[in-house]
């Protein structure tokens, strides 16, 4: 009797015939759809050590920047430090680059002031003001107002409406109110004037005229100042606050505190991206690279390494090593604090044009900040390579997945083809079965 045709007929060979198929995938994925699933492992590797790198690159950019000639802060070498005495003013600078060591004197004569106007007393804050015109002048410009139908409250929203007024209702007793009106400036170019015929507000009346406009008066540093501000900014960006009458002064002096550290930062933060670099860059006998192209990076670690070999100062006579700065024989930067804390004390000037330089002659502080912010820009070295990876990667993913749609339709159908000639192949072993009968019966009957 049949017991199969070609291995596919009853007898359970649909189970043999389904597990034959799958090894065959196994296969033909292993030879085909691993090696991609690698390549897409490395490539997400080698992004996240360049995100890695990139991040270092921007903590190196963080301190260069405070070298930096056009910083949008206070350079490093511009810090300055101040001791201020009397309580007439306040000092403020966000800004210190500008500003000369000395002592800045203040006498504060008279404060600038609002001009103030108050009502009679009010009852009623609700009630209807009558018929009549006020009319305020600010600045050159004469303002109407007509209460015709107006309450008080109307009219202090009218009277708010114009930028330059403040006016308000307040309660001044248990049953009682003012309606107050204030320039919104202080000095005589923000009074006001003003006339009316309303007998219920008598704001025109002089015993009304509450507090008057004026301007701050204050010599600083032998000058004289009549501002209508208490707030002046000095050319070299000191600003000065008067709080009260009275003589004050600030005493500035330059902070130097800061340099030597921010220079150990700088080598620190330096040596921590040389040694990154070196071990996503170099691979051995027994590891391979993690960023398989180290050109890119290893360009961009020879560029800013240059720097600090390079010469600097209008004439080219400054060099970091005459400071305390060398690097050993891994390429690590070394400073020498004490040397470099000599050179801040006796040879500062020709530190910050080392290190800052001039328009003319940028430092290093101001390449490195401006190397360092365009790797990152929209077509910068850093960026590009990001970039590249990125695309290298999305490719990747596409590949896996055409791959596996074609592995997975493949043997598809050579699943249901196996399925469709198990059918014929049954068939045809129930018709030998048949053919069988017929012939043992006519056997046993001769």
């Amino acid at each position: 009797m049949a017991q199969g045709i070609l291995g596919l007929g009853s007898s359970g060979s649909v189970d043999l015939n389904q597990d034959l198929i799958d090894q065959l995938k196994e296969a033909e994925s292993t030879a085909y759809i691993d090696p991609i699933s690698g390549d897409i492992e490395d490539t997400q590797a080698e992004i996240e050590a360049t995100d890695e790198v990139a991040t270092k690159i921007s903590e190196l950019l963080d301190i260069m920047e405070s070298f930096d000639l056009y910083t949008s802060g206070t350079n490093v070498f511009d810090e300055v430090s101040a001791t201020a005495s009397g309580t007439s003013v306040s000092f403020a600078a966000s800004d210190t680059s500008n500003i000369n060591p000395g002592t800045i004197s203040v006498t504060v004569d008279q404060l600038a002031q609002k001009d103030v106007y108050q009502s009679d007393i009010i009852t009623d804050k609700t009630a209807a003001i009558g018929a009549g015109t006020l009319t305020i002048s600010v600045d050159g410009t004469d303002y109407d107002f007509d209460t015709t139908d107006m309450t008080y409250e109307d009219l202090v929203t009218q009277l708010n409406y114009n930028s330059k007024l403040d006016a308000s209702i307040e309660q001044v007793g248990d049953d009682s109110y003012r309606l107050i009106l204030k320039s919104t400036e202080t000095g005589l170019s923000n009074s006001i004037s003003i006339t009316q015929d309303i007998a219920s507000l008598n704001l025109s009346d002089a015993t009304n005229h509450v507090v008057e406009a004026q301007n701050m008066k204050a010599t600083i540093d032998g000058t004289d100042y009549d501002l209508s501000s208490n707030k002046l900014t000095l050319q070299s960006g000191l600003s000065i606050t008067a709080v009260e009458q009275g003589t004050s002064s600030i005493s500035i002096a330059r902070d130097d505190t800061l340099i030597v550290d921010q220079i150990t930062q700088m080598a620190t933060a330096y040596n921590e991206l040389v040694d990154l670099v070196d071990s996503y860059t170099i691979g051995d006998e027994d590891n391979a690279a993690v960023i398989s192209d180290s050109s890119t990076l290893r360009s961009i670690m020879s560029d800013i390494k240059s720097m600090f070999y390079d010469s600097y100062g209008l004439e080219d006579e400054e060099n970091a090593f005459v400071y305390g700065i060398s690097f050993n024989k891994n390429g690590q930067m070394e400073v020498d604090t004490a040397e470099l804390s000599d050179a801040v004390t006796n040879n500062y000037d020709d530190l910050k044009e080392l290190f800052v330089g001039y328009a003319e002659k940028e430092g290093i502080g101001t390449r490195l900040s401006s190397y360092l912010d365009d790797l990152d820009s929209l077509d910068g070295t850093l960026t590009s390579f990001q970039d590249k990876l990125s695309d290298k990667l999305s490719d990747l993913n596409d590949n896996l997945e055409d791959e596996t749609d074609r592995i997975d339709t493949k043997y598809q159908q050579l699943a249901d083809q196996f399925a469709q000639y198990t059918v014929i192949i049954s068939q045809m072993e129930n018709s030998f079965k048949s053919l069988q009968l017929i012939m043992d019966m006519e056997t046993s009957s001769n």
